[in-house]
């Protein structure tokens, strides 16, 4: 069967969301996630927005293919 992962964006959704599975007898679990890694849609349009304009401005940082390894752990 697979897995279903859900992330409210605030305890009235996650309260509604809980009350919905246990009438319908859905197993489930809660997890506290400690990583703040996760952006809300908003967040994360704002980032790459951002982003891009730092490319358009020409701030940029060419790497290395040796960088690159590193960087990504290769």
């Amino acid at each position: 069967m697979d897995s279903i992962t859900i992330y409210p964006k605030n305890d009235k959704q996650k309260s509604l969301l809980k009350s919905l599975l246990e009438e319908m007898k859905v197993r489930f679990e809660v997890v506290k996630l400690d990583d703040e890694t996760f952006l809300s849609e908003d967040e994360f349009v704002a980032k790459i927005s951002k982003s891009m304009k730092q490319a358009d401005l020409g701030k940029v940082k060419s790497l290395t293919k040796e960088e690159q390894k590193k960087f990504l752990g290769l």
